[in-house]
């Protein structure tokens, strides 16, 4: 069985502006991430609930690219 590693407490959308801000908590260490990102129009389709679960997925690839890179710093 797969752990669920983040959740994302707080998704909030700027309709007039297209702006997200998701807050994603690491439920091991309890690490607050803040994404924030612009929506295309077309991003705006669908019902809040497809809407939502949509931010989410684009908030959890910039979490992947963030570790991505991070992961591919050299340590000090």
């Amino acid at each position: 069985m797969r752990t669920k590693l983040w959740s994302f407490d707080t998704v909030t959308v700027d309709l007039e502006d297209r702006d997200c801000t998701v807050l994603a908590v690491h439920r091991i260490t309890l690490a607050e991430v803040t994404v924030r990102f612009r929506l295309s129009p077309a991003q705006l389709k669908g019902s809040p609930r497809s809407l939502r679960k949509s931010i989410q997925i684009l908030a959890a690839d910039k979490l992947l690219d963030l570790a991505s890179f991070l992961d591919s710093e050299p340590p000090d």
